[in-house]
């Protein structure tokens, strides 16, 4: 089976800019050289033995070049090597991390291939939800592609959106969410992060003109807010890949004046300290951003 990608080599280039900027062992060099020269089976090997010797920040990339060599050998076996090994880093990948468009960009490609068109069209709809600026031009070739093969409004309207950078920028709600900084403080990034559109308010209760003293039922609880999504789909896989490692997290609806957005949270916490501390253990590490919110 020969698998062709029309878009494979405008992945490589917009991955490219990325590895660039980092020092790389020979392996990595020349799995590179062997992916551009089209010797795909040269190349997937290469990739296997450079992997694993990579920083974490740099795995999952390395990963999906190793993904799109397979996918070109020819080789049955490969194709399906290839395939298992995008759902899991899927699977492992936060919508918020910028890597993640790529994955769902190929995986519509997959889905393409396999005549599995109206899971292409969704796929192409996450990619697309969590793209950045640098990825229109590749996404938009993935639309032609999957539009002449299966009729698909949201897809329709989002590919649209593609042709405006402007209109582009305008619909990602949770653009300004970026993956935690590795080299930064933990504690600091909820400070760094953007407050999205409807920010939750610390209370939902009226304020009352008499300050009550405390009691023991009036305790302040904290939670964190993990992202927010202009489709429910992305957020239901935000709450699903984060239930694979053990965290539980719920969505809120925010309805808007254009459009819903489905807020990922967790907690409650007993203070703000503590909500920072399960950020750091359990969501930093799987570059989920987060930012903590009081509420009574």
């Amino acid at each position: 089976m020969k698998m062709k990608f029309w878009n494979f080599r405008g992945i490589a280039v917009a991955l490219l800019s990325a590895f660039a900027a980092n020092a790389f062992a020979q392996t990595m060099a020349d799995a590179q050289k062997a992916y551009v020269a089209g010797n795909w089976k040269e190349a997937a090997a290469a990739y296997e033995k450079a992997c694993p010797t990579l920083a974490d920040s740099a795995k999952t990339e390395c990963y999906l070049w190793n993904v799109l060599a397979l996918s070109q050998t020819g080789v049955t076996a490969d194709f399906s090597k290839a395939g298992k090994r995008l759902d899991s880093l899927i699977a492992k990948t936060s919508p918020q991390n910028t890597i993640y468009s790529d994955l769902m960009m190929t995986k519509a490609q997959f889905q393409l291939y396999l005549g599995k068109h109206e899971k292409a069209a969704e796929s192409l709809n996450h990619a697309i939800e969590t793209a950045q600026p640098r990825q229109v031009t590749v996404l938009q070739k993935v639309c032609t592609a999957v539009q002449a093969r299966v009729k698909n409004d949201i897809l329709d309207s989002n590919c649209k959106k593609l042709n405006n950078p402007e209109a582009f920028a305008q619909a990602k709600p949770s653009a300004a969410v970026q993956p935690a900084a590795v080299t930064q403080p933990v504690v600091q990034t909820p400070e760094q992060v953007k407050p999205e559109p409807n920010p939750v308010k610390a209370s939902a209760e009226p304020a009352k003109t008499v300050p009550e003293p405390a009691t023991s039922t009036q305790k302040e609880t904290w939670y964190l807010q993990l992202g927010a999504f202009g489709v429910k789909g992305n957020a239901d896989l935000l709450v699903s890949n984060l239930k694979k490692r053990g965290i539980t997290a719920k969505i809120e609806e925010r309805p808007g004046e254009t459009k819903t957005l489905y807020v990922v949270q967790t907690g409650d916490f007993d203070s703000k300290e503590k909500a920072i501390d399960f950020g750091a253990q359990k969501l930093a590490p799987l570059n989920v951003e987060f930012r903590a919110f009081a509420r009574k």
